[in-house]
Protein backbone atom coordinates (compact mmCIF):
# COMPACT_ATOMS: atom_id res chain seq x y z
CA UNK A 1 0.00 0.00 0.00
CA UNK A 2 1.68 3.42 -0.95
CA UNK A 3 1.93 5.57 1.52
CA UNK A 4 -0.42 8.61 2.46
CA UNK A 5 2.44 10.67 3.56
CA UNK A 6 3.59 11.01 -0.23
CA UNK A 7 3.80 13.10 -3.65
CA UNK A 8 0.06 13.24 -4.60
CA UNK A 9 -0.58 14.99 -8.09
CA UNK A 10 -4.18 14.48 -9.20
CA UNK A 11 -5.28 14.92 -13.11
CA UNK A 12 -7.58 17.97 -13.31
CA UNK A 13 -10.87 17.65 -14.53
CA UNK A 14 -13.62 19.79 -16.73
CA UNK A 15 -15.72 20.32 -14.10
CA UNK A 16 -16.51 23.34 -12.01
CA UNK A 17 -14.61 23.07 -8.82
CA UNK A 18 -16.02 23.13 -5.50
CA UNK A 19 -14.62 26.28 -3.11
CA UNK A 20 -11.54 25.76 -1.80
CA UNK A 21 -11.42 28.23 1.26
CA UNK A 22 -11.17 26.93 4.45
CA UNK A 23 -14.95 27.25 5.65
CA UNK A 24 -16.55 27.26 9.20
CA UNK A 25 -18.94 25.51 11.01
CA UNK A 26 -22.18 27.51 11.26
CA UNK A 27 -24.66 26.12 14.07
CA UNK A 28 -28.03 27.65 13.51
CA UNK A 29 -28.83 28.47 16.17
CA UNK A 30 -26.52 31.29 16.21
CA UNK A 31 -27.76 34.07 13.94
CA UNK A 32 -24.98 35.46 11.51
CA UNK A 33 -21.34 35.03 11.37
CA UNK A 34 -22.18 32.25 8.76
CA UNK A 35 -19.26 33.59 6.62
CA UNK A 36 -20.04 31.94 2.96
CA UNK A 37 -18.35 34.24 1.13
CA UNK A 38 -16.13 32.21 -1.57
CA UNK A 39 -12.96 34.22 -0.98
CA UNK A 40 -13.24 34.84 2.74
CA UNK A 41 -11.89 32.49 4.58
CA UNK A 42 -12.14 32.03 8.04
CA UNK A 43 -11.58 29.18 11.20
CA UNK A 44 -14.40 30.29 13.38
CA UNK A 45 -16.56 27.48 14.87
CA UNK A 46 -19.33 28.63 16.27
CA UNK A 47 -19.69 26.26 19.99
CA UNK A 48 -23.60 25.25 21.00
CA UNK A 49 -24.94 23.10 23.87
CA UNK A 50 -25.49 20.08 23.37
CA UNK A 51 -28.70 19.63 23.92
CA UNK A 52 -29.98 16.09 24.02
CA UNK A 53 -32.17 14.40 21.45
CA UNK A 54 -33.86 11.12 21.13
CA UNK A 55 -32.35 8.72 18.64
CA UNK A 56 -34.74 7.30 16.20
CA UNK A 57 -33.04 4.35 15.39
CA UNK A 58 -30.60 1.32 16.59
CA UNK A 59 -27.95 0.30 13.94
CA UNK A 60 -28.77 -3.45 13.93
CA UNK A 61 -32.39 -2.33 12.79
CA UNK A 62 -32.87 -4.09 8.95
CA UNK A 63 -35.78 -1.24 8.02
CA UNK A 64 -32.67 1.66 8.26
CA UNK A 65 -31.58 2.23 4.39
CA UNK A 66 -27.98 1.70 4.28
CA UNK A 67 -25.50 3.33 1.45
CA UNK A 68 -23.10 2.36 -0.43
CA UNK A 69 -20.43 5.30 -1.33
CA UNK A 70 -17.90 4.92 -3.85
CA UNK A 71 -15.61 7.32 -6.78
CA UNK A 72 -15.96 8.18 -10.03
CA UNK A 73 -12.76 6.68 -10.38
CA UNK A 74 -13.83 3.38 -10.11
CA UNK A 75 -17.46 2.84 -9.54
CA UNK A 76 -16.77 -1.09 -8.81
CA UNK A 77 -15.43 -0.28 -5.34
CA UNK A 78 -16.74 0.55 -2.04
CA UNK A 79 -15.83 2.42 0.77
CA UNK A 80 -15.74 -0.47 3.64
CA UNK A 81 -13.37 -0.92 6.49
CA UNK A 82 -10.52 -3.30 6.62
CA UNK A 83 -8.31 -4.07 9.58
CA UNK A 84 -9.13 -0.76 11.46
CA UNK A 85 -8.94 1.38 8.11
CA UNK A 86 -11.15 3.15 5.74
CA UNK A 87 -10.37 1.58 2.54
CA UNK A 88 -12.06 0.76 -1.11
CA UNK A 89 -12.98 -2.52 -1.77
CA UNK A 90 -14.53 -4.36 -4.20
CA UNK A 91 -18.24 -4.31 -4.26
CA UNK A 92 -20.38 -6.39 -2.23
CA UNK A 93 -23.37 -5.88 -1.21
CA UNK A 94 -23.55 -8.88 0.86
CA UNK A 95 -20.39 -7.33 3.21
CA UNK A 96 -21.87 -5.30 5.82
CA UNK A 97 -18.35 -3.54 6.20
CA UNK A 98 -19.68 -1.71 2.86
CA UNK A 99 -22.71 -0.78 4.36
CA UNK A 100 -23.13 2.97 6.04
CA UNK A 101 -25.25 4.88 7.73
CA UNK A 102 -25.50 8.40 6.89
CA UNK A 103 -26.41 10.06 10.18
CA UNK A 104 -27.80 13.36 9.78
CA UNK A 105 -28.96 14.00 13.71
CA UNK A 106 -27.18 17.32 13.41
CA UNK A 107 -27.97 18.55 9.81
CA UNK A 108 -30.28 21.26 10.81
CA UNK A 109 -27.74 22.62 13.66
CA UNK A 110 -24.43 22.13 11.83
CA UNK A 111 -23.71 23.57 8.18
CA UNK A 112 -20.86 24.07 6.58
CA UNK A 113 -19.40 27.45 4.98
CA UNK A 114 -22.10 26.92 2.08
CA UNK A 115 -25.05 26.20 4.72
CA UNK A 116 -24.79 22.38 3.65
CA UNK A 117 -26.20 20.20 6.28
CA UNK A 118 -23.59 18.08 7.97
CA UNK A 119 -23.98 14.30 8.47
CA UNK A 120 -22.08 11.72 9.52
CA UNK A 121 -21.06 8.16 8.16
CA UNK A 122 -21.75 5.34 10.37
CA UNK A 123 -20.60 1.61 9.57
CA UNK A 124 -23.05 -1.02 9.73
CA UNK A 125 -21.04 -3.67 10.71
CA UNK A 126 -18.83 -1.97 13.30
CA UNK A 127 -20.89 1.18 14.52
CA UNK A 128 -17.77 3.34 13.66
CA UNK A 129 -18.01 6.87 12.51
CA UNK A 130 -15.56 8.12 10.09
CA UNK A 131 -13.15 10.93 11.81
CA UNK A 132 -11.57 13.98 9.91
CA UNK A 133 -7.99 13.30 9.08
CA UNK A 134 -5.31 14.99 11.50
CA UNK A 135 -4.49 17.44 8.03
CA UNK A 136 -4.14 17.53 4.66
CA UNK A 137 -2.76 14.03 2.93
CA UNK A 138 -4.07 12.50 6.21
CA UNK A 139 -5.80 9.18 5.89
CA UNK A 140 -9.40 9.53 7.66
CA UNK A 141 -10.27 7.91 11.31
CA UNK A 142 -12.45 5.93 12.51
CA UNK A 143 -13.93 6.31 15.75
CA UNK A 144 -17.07 4.89 17.94
CA UNK A 145 -20.14 6.46 16.85
CA UNK A 146 -22.26 8.44 20.04
CA UNK A 147 -25.97 9.31 19.29
CA UNK A 148 -27.10 12.14 20.93
CA UNK A 149 -23.11 13.92 21.15
CA UNK A 150 -22.65 16.44 18.89
CA UNK A 151 -18.50 15.55 17.53
CA UNK A 152 -17.80 17.68 14.94
CA UNK A 153 -14.51 15.49 13.82
CA UNK A 154 -16.75 13.40 12.22
CA UNK A 155 -19.47 15.85 10.11
CA UNK A 156 -19.36 16.11 6.81
CA UNK A 157 -21.07 17.99 3.86
CA UNK A 158 -21.95 16.99 0.40
CA UNK A 159 -20.48 20.09 -2.28
CA UNK A 160 -22.56 20.76 -5.25
CA UNK A 161 -22.72 18.84 -7.95
CA UNK A 162 -19.77 18.42 -9.87
CA UNK A 163 -21.04 16.19 -12.66
CA UNK A 164 -23.06 13.88 -13.38
CA UNK A 165 -24.11 13.63 -10.02
CA UNK A 166 -20.66 13.41 -8.14
CA UNK A 167 -19.95 15.32 -5.49
CA UNK A 168 -17.11 16.14 -3.09
CA UNK A 169 -17.17 14.70 0.25
CA UNK A 170 -15.24 17.53 2.68
CA UNK A 171 -14.87 18.44 6.15
CA UNK A 172 -18.58 20.56 7.30
CA UNK A 173 -15.44 22.75 9.40
CA UNK A 174 -13.13 23.02 6.34
CA UNK A 175 -14.87 21.98 3.21
CA UNK A 176 -10.79 22.76 1.33
CA UNK A 177 -10.21 19.36 2.81
CA UNK A 178 -12.09 16.24 0.73
CA UNK A 179 -12.63 12.65 0.84
CA UNK A 180 -9.90 10.93 -1.51
CA UNK A 181 -8.94 7.82 -2.60
CA UNK A 182 -4.93 7.61 -2.51
CA UNK A 183 -3.32 7.45 -6.06
CA UNK A 184 -6.33 6.68 -7.01
CA UNK A 185 -6.41 9.11 -10.33
CA UNK A 186 -5.87 7.11 -13.45
CA UNK A 187 -1.96 8.80 -13.56
CA UNK A 188 -1.00 7.16 -10.55
CA UNK A 189 -2.26 3.60 -10.99
CA UNK A 190 -6.19 3.92 -10.10
CA UNK A 191 -8.65 2.55 -7.39
CA UNK A 192 -7.47 -1.13 -6.69
CA UNK A 193 -8.76 -3.33 -3.78
CA UNK A 194 -7.68 -1.78 -0.34
CA UNK A 195 -7.07 1.89 -1.61
CA UNK A 196 -6.55 3.65 1.47
CA UNK A 197 -8.85 7.46 1.83
CA UNK A 198 -7.17 10.52 2.79
CA UNK A 199 -8.01 13.60 2.99
CA UNK A 200 -6.70 15.97 0.34
CA UNK A 201 -7.55 19.50 -1.17
CA UNK A 202 -9.87 19.65 -4.17
CA UNK A 203 -7.68 18.97 -7.31
CA UNK A 204 -10.69 17.82 -9.68
CA UNK A 205 -9.61 13.86 -9.52
CA UNK A 206 -12.28 11.98 -10.55
CA UNK A 207 -11.03 10.01 -7.16
CA UNK A 208 -12.72 13.03 -5.58
CA UNK A 209 -15.95 12.84 -6.70
CA UNK A 210 -18.42 10.48 -4.68
CA UNK A 211 -21.98 9.20 -4.74
CA UNK A 212 -23.59 8.14 -1.33
CA UNK A 213 -26.78 5.92 -2.90
CA UNK A 214 -28.93 3.64 -1.14
CA UNK A 215 -28.90 -0.38 -1.10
Amino acid sequence: MASPYGHHNHHPGREEEPPRETGNVHHTSHSGGAGGGYHHPTTTVHHVSHESQTASHHHGSSNKPTYKVYCRAETNHCLSIRNGEVILARANPSDQHQHWYKEEEFSTRVKDAEGLPSFALVNKATGQAIKHATGNTKPVRLTEYKANHLDESILWTESKDTGENYKAIRMANNISLNFDAFHGDKDHGGVHDGTTVVNWEWTKGDNQRWKIVPY
